[in-house]
């Protein structure tokens, strides 16, 4: 029995993170009106994973499979050579391929040593199996999240004569 208890000890896994990523998917936009036991619920069967200083975690035009939150670090995001933004702790990118397997539309490089959290397609799709109510939120959310980028990019396109 107590030899039991330190093979429990040896091979758990360190979940540690599960209540920061759920802290932090609590303030995100994609997890707005969620409810707590349901974002737990899915952060829990996320996938960590840590990343060096300069090493690359998404290349453009790769597959993407899911989002990716960060607990810490920073990343760069970049479009053909141009830094499109910097994102640190609490942001989430990669969110369109919850959506899709379409081409990842930027590269996003470590610029510090960073720790993320994998939100994958196939997480989500487990979800709506079995909490559909909830899923649906999040899938709701992330419409409009990708509507209000769209309509921005429009109104950065757009010339001044069209309006």
């Amino acid at each position: 029995m107590a030899h039991e208890a330190v093979w429990l000890r040896l091979f758990r896994p360190k979940l540690e993170w599960v209540e920061d990523a759920c802290a932090l998917c609590e303030k995100n936009p994609l997890f707005q009106k969620v409810p707590r036991k349901s974002i737990s619920w899915l952060v829990s069967r996320m996938h960590p994973r840590s990343y060096s200083a300069g090493e690359p975690i998404i290349g453009m035009g790769n597959s993407g499979a899911g989002a990716i939150l960060i607990l810490s670090g920073e990343v760069s995001v970049r479009a053909n050579d141009v830094e499109l933004e910097r994102m640190h702790r609490g942001d989430l990118f990669g969110e369109v391929a919850l959506a899709t397997d379409l081409p990842r539309t930027a590269e996003v490089v470590a610029v510090q040593d960073c720790e993320l959290v994998f939100f994958l397609r196939s997480d989500l799709q487990e979800w709506l199996a079995i909490m559909p109510k909830e899923a649906a939120r999040l899938l709701q959310n992330l419409s409009k999240m990708l509507a209000q980028r769209l309509m921005e990019k429009n109104k950065m396109i757009a010339k001044p004569g069209d309006q």
